[in-house]
């Protein structure tokens, strides 16, 4: 799948590299379920899925693949693509501007997803059956505890936006 070339798929973890806080056996045990998913550039709203149940953490949804999703085409047109949201969380509609920081919706569990995680990628068109994947470098970000400019993260690396 072309489109996934290039994807991030972000968890939240704590200091011991866990990503949930007792067994795991559920969505609120996850250090990601339910946390904001913003707006990185200002855009255009131009796909909102949002009636997919939440996964019992462990149980995939190969049928709806991405889940809750949003697609915001940018001034570049660019398509950020982000999958697995909390079900009836999106407060963002198609066809709504929105700015960089805007809140879309909360992380959550659905589609083909193992535990509540963003999935988070740009392709070139909006179909993403027809969609290559665009490599993604964040301006400024924290990695492994060092700010970086113009980085893209690669697998393994500890990200955060703040500065620690």
């Amino acid at each position: 799948m072309h489109y996934q070339k290039n994807a991030f798929d972000i968890v939240v973890t704590n200091e011991k590299g866990k990503s949930y806080k007792t067994d795991g056996k559920t969505n609120e045990d996850y250090y990601a379920f339910g946390k904001d998913i913003i707006a990185p550039c200002d855009g255009e709203i131009v796909l909102v899925v949002d009636g997919i149940k939440d996964n019992t953490p462990g149980i995939l949804n190969p049928i709806f693949i991405p889940g809750n999703t949003v697609i915001i085409k940018t001034q570049n047109n660019d398509y950020l693509f982000f999958a697995h949201l909390k079900q009836h969380s999106i407060i963002v509609k198609q066809g709504q501007k929105v700015k960089q920081g805007q809140l879309l919706g909360l992380c959550g569990n659905s589609g083909n997803s193992s535990e509540p995680h963003l999935h988070f990628h740009i392709q070139n068109v909006e179909d993403m059956n027809s969609a290559t994947g665009v490599k993604c470098y964040f301006d400024k970000i924290q990695v492994n505890g060092f700010l970086k400019a113009d980085y893209s993260p690669i697998q393994k690396d500890r990200i955060s936006n703040e500065n620690k």
